[in-house]
This record gives structure tokens, C-alpha cells and sequence, in this order.
């Protein structure tokens, strides 16, 4: 079946399916190829796992900053071989003092401390060889010297941009090549420690209702990733304020019957349990020929965020804000120096030997949780390679209980049960996932995702 997005680019074709990446030094997977290419120039520097995510990680910010960057939040999973699974979650707070406002969707009272700075730097800290200020030093010259926007990102990137005015519309407006050398400012403070002091602090409180003391005093929390056990391996999910739960309770539920209407109610009776948004997000991962893995995601929630430009430093800040509820009792209440509940998940899996198997992620808000099941039962359960389970067409239980299906699953329509099915053309709709696989015998095998632009890359 062959069918066109809005700009006339085909979603499915007849063509030659693509090969997973292969290799035993190292590799990186997202959805950047300049990403990509950044993580493994780390791992030829000698740097490990740790250094690659990062090093992608802060491209992104470059290549994707409706998607992600300094001013979103971020959430990791590092596993390596003898030690305990770490979990990080670098997610930001409301205002102490929000001086009786409450949370809007978009604009200053949207805005929730930034931790992905803070998130990079204690990752760095603890994991990495080459340190946080080389990491970042291939996506500081990118913003300097430009880079091209990949098709699909520069789609995704017009759309949100039609929101935007000003000052943030100018600094956002796409150029061949693009170049941002405000946001090099921002990423020199975060490689230099500087980014939650002084004049950065300053300027991101000239625009929003968070204070110089809500940025200065920011904290990640170190976590113990949730076990939930799927047939022979135990997927890794961080704890609440994510929804990374739901997953797992949906494939634990699974049983013997892993087709997407068993899937699909799995996932119904899980969500019940939990909560979800919608939102933009960037992944990455990385591992080394060492023995560690990281699973690394990072957003700003809607495209680009709350829409406010940091002036000066060429980013924008995140509207975790508009995750809270305004309902008293509700465990996700809004209150001075809380945490919303949160859409992005990393996710990691252990073999039955306790070994780290895989690290992964699919993005687009909701839409995660069901990302996960999909491509996991697809590898472990239908014996599909990392990039055969992210190439297979998906399915998505929408918020009014509905299922939207990709074009090849339009023969699943009526199969279930009392909900509405509708075929849906638009690859944006079914997430934006990547995967590393590690074999028994030690071969890396990677896929990134076919509805996107970026790449699995190995050493």
C-alpha cells in the first residue's frame, strides 16, 4: 500500500525492508542522524555508553528544540553488567510561591523547573569518561556553524512553529542551515555547571513565574527502576511522577494471548490504573562494548513547550505546568513545589541471567506506554528483531476509547470488540521509537524508528 503525508512524501510502500544495525564496539540510536553520528564520535573518543547519550542527547536539543533542550525535563535508565539498574528522574517542580496562580497550558504559569540541565550533569557525574562539556562540544559548533533539518523533523518543526510569535517565531524560523548560537551560550552554562546560577537563572525567570531560589534550588532524585516481568525478561520502568507503570501492567496482563486486541484491553484496564497527556519528546540511546546501556529521554512537553524564548540563550522553556489537574484530592493536584505527572518513559529489560537484553523507548506522549507493549511483543513475543518490531505497522487506543490503525492493520477493523476503529495515514500519530538489543553472545543489534529520520548507528 502506498499512500502520502500533506507534503506528498509516501508513509508505506512496497520496499525492501530495512536491515538492523550490527555491531560489538558500541551504538547509538534516535531519531537525529547528527545525533546518531555525535553519539558515536564519543564512543571513537573513547568515551563509553554514558558520554554517547549525552553527546546525542545535546544535538537533539539543536536538531529537535520543539521536541527537547535545556529548558525540558529528562528521565534515564543506566544499566551495566555486575551492578544494579540506576534510575534518574530530572523532572523540575512548580514555583514555590505561585502567588495564587494556577497552571495554564501555555505561557509563563505553564512553566515547571528545567531539570534536564541538571539531569545531564548528574549523569555525567556519575557514568561518564569524557565529561559533560566535551559531550556537549559537537552540538555547541553544530549551533554556531548550522546544521539541516532532516525532512520529517523540519515537518513536525513547521507545525509547532505556526504557534509561535516574536522573538521565539524569529529565533525558530527554519533556515538551511540552521543555526541557533544563543543556545551554544546555553549549553557552554550547562557544560560549565553555570546553568542554574547567575545570568541564566536570571534571564528564565525574566519570562515565567518560576524564581531565581525554584532554579537554584532544583534536585534530582536518584531511583530504583520498577521490575515487571514479561515471559523470560523483566522490563525496567522508573517509578511515579511517569507513567512508565502502565506498561508494565499491560504486558504483565498479557498472558498467552499477545494479538493487538488482547494488547488493546490490556492497555485500557492499565491506563485506568494511571494517567496520561499528550506531548513532544526526544529519545536516545546508547551502549558500549563495556557492559552499560543507557536509555535517555528528554522533552518540552507540547511543541516547544510553553512557547517563551529565553532571552538571550536560544531556547524554550517546557509547560509541564499543564500536566497538573486542578481538582483538590487528586494525587496529581496542582501545589507550590510539586512535581506533574509526567508522559516521558525510558525503559530497559533484563534476561532471566539478570543481564541487561535491551534498552528503549518510543516517544509521543500517550501514545508510550502502548509503544512499549507493541515493540516488546514484537521481539519477545513474535521473535522480531529490534528494527523488523519498530518497522511492523501499529495500532493506537486513543483517549475516547477508540483505535486508530496504520494502513496495513485496516484488516483488524471490527476486531474489537465494542470499540470504534479508524484507519489512520499519519505516521506522527503512532510514536517515534528506537532500540538497542544486546544477544547473549555480546552482538549489539539496533533499529530507529522507520516513521521518523534518524538512525542506528554502530561502531
Amino acid at each position: 500500500m502506498v499512500s502520502a503525508m500533506p507534503d506528498g512524501s509516501p508513509t508505506w510502500r512496497l520496499a525492501p525492508p530495512r536491515t538492523p544495525a550490527v555491531s560489538r564496539r558500541g551504538m547509538v540510536a534516535t531519531s537525529s542522524p547528527q545525533a546518531a553520528l555525535a553519539g558515536l564520535a564519543a564512543l571513537e573518543r573513547g568515551g563509553n555508553a554514558c558520554d554517547a547519550a549525552l553527546a546525542a542527547a545535546g544535538m537533539l536539543a539543536v536538531c529537535e528544540p520543539n521536541q527537547c533542550g535545556p529548558g525540558g525535563d529528562l528521565f534515564a535508565i543506566v544499566v551495566q553488567d555486575g551492578r544494579p539498574p540506576v534510575g534518574l528522574n530530572a523532572s523540575g517542580r512548580s514555583p514555590a510561591d505561585p502567588g495564587g496562580a494556577l497552571p495554564q497550558e501555555s505561557g509563563p504559569t505553564s512553566v515547571t523547573v528545567p531539570g534536564c540541565v541538571a539531569g545531564w550533569a548528574d549523569l555525567a557525574g556519575r557514568f561518564s569518561r569524557l565529561g559533560l562539556q566535551a559531550d556537549l562540544e559537537p552540538a555547541i559548533l553544530a549551533a554556531e556553524s548550522g546544521v539541516v533539518i532532516a525532512p520529517r523533523a523540519a515537518s513536525l518543526w513547521r507545525a509547532a512553529h505556526a504557534e509561535l510569535d516574536g522573538a521565539a517565531a524569529a529565533c525558530f524560523e527554519l533556515r538551511d542551515p540552521f543555526t541557533n548560537p544563543q543556545i551554544a551560550r546555553a549549553l557552554r552554562a550547562a557544560g560549565d555547571g553555570s546553568f542554574y546560577t547567575g545570568a541564566v537563572v536570571e534571564a528564565i525567570a525574566s519570562v515565567c513565574w518560576l524564581s531565581a531560589d525554584d532554579l537554584a534550588g532544583h534536585r534530582n532524585d536518584w531511583v530504583e527502576p520498577i521490575p515487571f516481568r514479561f515471559g523470560a525478561q523483566t522490563l525496567l520502568e522508573l517509578p511515579p511522577n511517569g507513567q512508565g507503570s502502565i506498561a508494565g501492567w499491560a504486558l504483565e496482563a498479557l498472558a498467552d494471548d499477545l494479538e493487538p486486541p488482547a494488547q488493546v484491553e490490556a492497555l485500557a484496564d492499565a491506563y485506568v490504573r494511571g494517567y496520561a497527556g499528550i506531548g513532544g519528546t526526544a529519545y536516545a540511546c546508547a551502549a558500549d562494548a563495556e557492559g552499560m546501556a543507557v536509555s535517555l529521554i528528554q522533552s518540552v512537553f507540547y511543541g516547544f513547550g510553553s512557547r517563551l524564548l529565553v532571552p538571550g540563550y536560544g531556547f524554550v522553556l517546557q509547560n509541564r505546568g499543564s500536566g497538573f489537574v486542578v481538582e483538590p484530592g487528586h494525587p496529581n493536584d496542582f501545589a507550590p513545589g510539586k512535581r506533574p505527572f509526567h508522559t516521558i518513559i525510558p525503559a530497559a529489560l533484563l534476561d532471566d541471567k539478570g543481564k541487561w537484553s535491551a534498552v528503549l523507548g518510543v516517544t509521543g506522549g500517550q501514545f508510550q506506554p502502548q509503544g512499549h507493549v507493541q515493540l516488546l511483543v514484537n521481539m519477545f513475543g513474535h521473535g522480531m528483531d529490534g528494527q523488523e518490531a519498530l518497522d511492523a505497522p501499529r495500532y493506537r487506543l486513543e483517549e475516547d476509547g477508540s483505535v486508530s490503525l496504520e494502513p496495513p492493520l485496516a484488516v483488524l477493523a471490527g476486531e474489537f470488540g465494542a470499540r470504534t476503529t479508524r484507519v489512520v495515514d499519519d505516521p506522527a500519530n503512532f510514536g517515534n521509537g528506537h532500540v538497542i538489543a544486546r544477544r547473549r553472545d555480546g552482538l549489539l543489534v539496533g533499529g530507529s524508528e522507520p516513521r521518523r529520520d534518524g538512525a542506528a548507528l554502530g561502531l
